[in-house]
């Protein structure tokens, strides 16, 4: 994992507790939709949240455990 603007990026698709398009990401970043867009995207490519046919994003059991690794979260998974 790289640095902080994509782990808080994978926080904020984990805290939406499922599907969630880049509009809402960047509002609650408080970034550009198209910066949130390249954060997410490279999050998708190293497996950490899945892009999904309809354009949204679905966190992976990958991103929840790095979450659960930097202590960010409470999950199981």
């Amino acid at each position: 994992m790289a640095g902080g603007t994509e782990l808080e990026a994978l926080r904020k698709v984990h805290d939406a507790g499922g599907d969630v398009g880049a509009q809402a990401v960047a509002r609650k970043m408080r970034v550009d939709p198209n910066y949130a867009r390249l954060v997410l995207n490279s999050l998708a490519r190293a497996d950490y949240i899945d892009l999904l046919a309809s354009g949204k994003y679905r966190i992976t059991i990958k991103g929840k455990q790095e979450l659960k690794g930097k202590g960010m979260t409470e999950t199981k998974d």
